[in-house]
């Protein structure tokens, strides 16, 4: 199982249903849905804790509030102990995951400028004035500037 976590993690939709592979560890040819299916066979808490983190990603692609929240108040007594310790974190910090969910505002591409700013000044050295550098930054990213 400890060499299949990724398919675990994987958009259930994003599964491959057609092309099978080798797998050594079930001795047989399988795809990536037969692998998951057979997995979770093996465990029934497993098979729960799978189903509410498929339908968790879903309300998130979707955007759904109101499917989110139905995740968040299921039954969680069969559910391994890390389950329950995400969804508590998740109640928590309700009000801003259905904000994410509502606004589609991202600090995304402020988060890349500032990655970008520091790679430059890593590989750089350091520049010989606080306005070369600030040129570069806008060459770097295309924008205009002005001169002296």
């Amino acid at each position: 199982m400890k060499h299949y976590w990724k398919l675990l993690q994987k958009e259930e939709a994003k599964l491959n249903y057609e092309k099978r592979v080798w797998c050594a560890s079930f001795k047989d040819y399988l795809t990536e849905s037969e692998i998951v299916d057979r997995l979770l066979a093996a465990c029934p808490n497993l098979r729960q804790g799978y189903q509410l983190y498929q339908d968790i990603l879903y309300a998130v692609k979707k955007r759904d509030q109101s499917l989110f929240e139905d995740c968040l108040n299921r039954e969680v007594s069969v559910l391994p102990e890390t389950y329950t310790t995400t969804l508590r974190t998740f109640k928590n910090f309700l009000p801003q995951i259905q904000n994410a969910l509502h606004y589609s505002y991202s600090n995304g591409p402020l988060e890349c400028l500032n990655n970008h700013i520091k790679v430059l000044k890593r590989n750089a050295y350091g520049f010989r004035n606080f306005y070369n550098f600030k040129l570069r930054i806008m060459i770097r990213h295309g924008k205009t500037f002005l001169t002296k």
